[in-house]
């Protein structure tokens, strides 16, 4: 394949370098790795741009990762997997000032991880933690070693070394080392860096270059699970929540879903950079014949086998069937932690001859070809992937109605079905009235499902890509602005069930937005809200539901930041308890105060 032969046009992306960037390709991967290398070979396919595709996690040996995915179909040419352990291992670095030495290691127990090539990765810890990492190359020299519990200088200290063994530069951080190595490949280029990895989404947050348009994609529920009922004013989850409190700090975040990004715009208010842009997928060609040759019982599920799929609902689901004499089968496609599990829980629930495990497939998603229905049961999602691939073969789709995607892409009852979070009952049902559909029905069902899926098609999703990119690309080049406003007269109220925040502002630069963070204690839940900026005092009120979930019975921490564009400086932070007086109270205390004070005497 030449680059663009299935040109969706040369100029539906901007000019200018492409990165998709992530922590790892596991051997195994789900459905982020797989969105992530299928968007890149959209890039390459039809807008003729390569993709370089970054990763930071230091296990040795991506050589095998590339065979892997190149067996596979995912890694084809004009996409470049590239991660800055192999790079050290191939070249040492510009030698720089060595300024510490390097330490000696007591450890309990080393792990070895050897590549097929030769290099490896030993890692010293004591008991579960870990000491050293030391990276070597294949001839077993030292390419670089990484120390994380120093007795005296920095407590991190990341040493390369050359070929002969001498130390030939430093750097007193991890963020440090790839902010050296992400420089040194991009240089001086334009370049638009798409981070899908949570991981590493901390670091590119604060990597800020000139040339550098940084955009965020969140594939997955921001929300806590347990509080997702509760949307959109519930808990950011912990591994989130770094992200999520500073937002405005990428050019652009990119959620896969409306739903999502209104619920995060509700809840952290929106920076003027969040868009929506769905995955995409290259539906196959329909042909109808399969569709007369499917079994209506037989159903398909294909996921990870992890506890958020909750895989053991499509298993009671099928028993409940099965026991109301409805002869439904299944076919469970992936492979987990959950696997061993979940298949003793059919053979306890007498599900043998009704329920298969296929395992891990790289084909997987042709078994929605032949299947008659999927479920999709998790706690949560960005937007299924999935869905769209069985939609797109005709599989109807029967789904738990969950934050986010199930509900952004079926309408219920006409290209599939929808039923409440959890609701095995309701699922059952709805299979079991799938099941006894009249044929007709059911194609009509099918024909509409694959309408839908076909508006996830990559040139579409290729061309929004263009359009947001472009956006970002626009609010990355506004000149920064000098920010020296200030705020005064912090007040902080709960009158009427609601909080209401106060401040006196000085020197807000037009066009800016001015923020309030509202959140219980460091780790607490988290609220921000933003109003146009402008001199004066300005007052915030937060709802009924964004008052409950940060509470209004114990200190509350207040953040005040101006924005303008991508620039904002903070004003002031303070930890205020909510003031409970009422209006009155206030006010006679006030003059009751002011009456006790001693009266100035007259000069004589």
């Amino acid at each position: 394949m030449t680059l663009g032969e299935d040109l969706a046009g040369t100029d539906a992306l901007p000019d200018g370098r492409q990165l998709a960037v992530t922590w790892g390709i596991p051997e195994r991967y789900g459905g982020m790795t797989s969105a992530l290398l299928h968007r890149s070979r959209a890039f390459v396919r039809l807008a003729g741009r390569e993709v370089d595709v970054l990763t930071f996690d230091p296990r040795p040996g991506y050589g095998e990762v590339r065979e892997r995915l190149a067996e596979r179909g995912e890694l084809v040419r004009g996409i470049r997997l590239l991660n800055p352990y192999e790079d050290l291992r191939a070249a040492a670095p510009e030698p720089a000032p060595i300024v510490f030495r390097t330490g000696h290691v007591e450890a309990d127990a080393v792990e070895v991880t050897e590549a097929g090539d030769g290099s490896a990765l030993l890692v010293a810890q004591r008991g579960a933690r870990r000491l050293a990492l030391e990276h070597r190359r294949a001839d077993g020299t030292l390419a670089l070693l990484d120390e994380r519990a120093r007795a005296s200088g920095p407590p991190r200290l990341l040493t390369a070394f050359d070929e002969a063994g001498e130390p030939v530069r430093q750097w007193t951080g991890a963020w440090e080392f790839y902010a050296h190595w992400l420089d040194g490949r991009i240089g001086s280029d334009r370049t638009f860096a798409l981070t899908d990895s949570k991981t590493i989404a901390n670091f590119m947050a604060e990597h800020r270059r000139p040339n550098l348009v940084s955009l965020h994609v969140v594939h997955n529920s921001h929300l806590d699970s347990h509080e997702g009922a509760s949307r959109p004013y519930a808990r950011v989850r912990p591994s989130r929540r770094a992200v999520f409190a500073r937002l405005e700090r990428f050019d652009g975040v990119v959620f896969l879903t409306e739903r999502q990004r209104a619920d995060a715009a509700a809840l952290l208010s929106d920076p003027g950079n969040l868009s929506v842009v769905p995955n995409g997928i290259d539906p196959p060609v329909a042909d109808p014949r399969t569709d007369r040759g499917r079994n209506a019982g037989a159903g398909v599920v294909v996921a990870g086998l992890t506890r958020r799929k909750r895989v053991h609902h499509a298993l009671d689901v099928v028993r409940r069937c099965r026991v109301a004499g409805i002869p439904v089968t299944l076919g469970v496609y992936g492979d987990g932690p959950d696997a061993a599990t979940l298949r003793s829980r059919a053979a306890d629930a007498g599900l043998a001859d009704a329920v298969t495990f296929p395992g891990h497939r790289d084909d997987a998603a042709e078994a929605f070809a032949t299947a008659s229905w999927t479920l999709l049961t998790s706690t949560s999602e960005g937007s299924p992937l999935v869905l769209a691939e069985a939609m797109s073969r005709g599989c109807i789709p029967i789904a738990y109605d969950i934050p986010y995607g199930p509900g952004d892409l079926i309408v219920d009852g006409v290209d599939g079905l929808l039923v409440p979070d959890g609701d095995r009952a309701a699922a059952a049902a709805a299979v079991a009235r799938l099941v006894a559909m009249a044929p007709d029905e059911r194609e009509r069902m099918r024909d509409a499902a694959r309408a839908t899926a076909a508006r996830h098609d990559d040139r579409r999703i290729v061309a929004e890509w263009g359009r947001v990119q472009r956006a970002a690309a626009r609010r990355h080049d506004r000149p920064a602005v000098e920010i020296h406003a200030r705020a005064d007269r912090l007040r902080l109220r709960h009158r009427g069930g609601l909080l209401r925040f106060s401040a006196a502002l000085r020197g807000v630069p037009r066009h800016a937005s001015v923020v309030l963070a509202v959140q219980h204690g460091g780790r607490g839940p988290l609220v921000r809200t933003r109003k146009q900026g402008r001199d004066g005092r300005i007052a915030w009120r937060l709802d009924e539901s964004a008052t409950r979930l940060v509470g209004a019975r114990h200190p509350l921490t207040c953040v005040v930041t101006v924005e303008v564009g991508s620039t904002s400086a903070e004003l002031a932070a303070v930890t205020l308890h909510p003031d409970t007086r009422s209006l009155p109270r206030r006010a006679v205390q006030r003059l009751t105060r002011s009456w006790g004070r001693p009266r100035p005497r007259s000069p004589r």
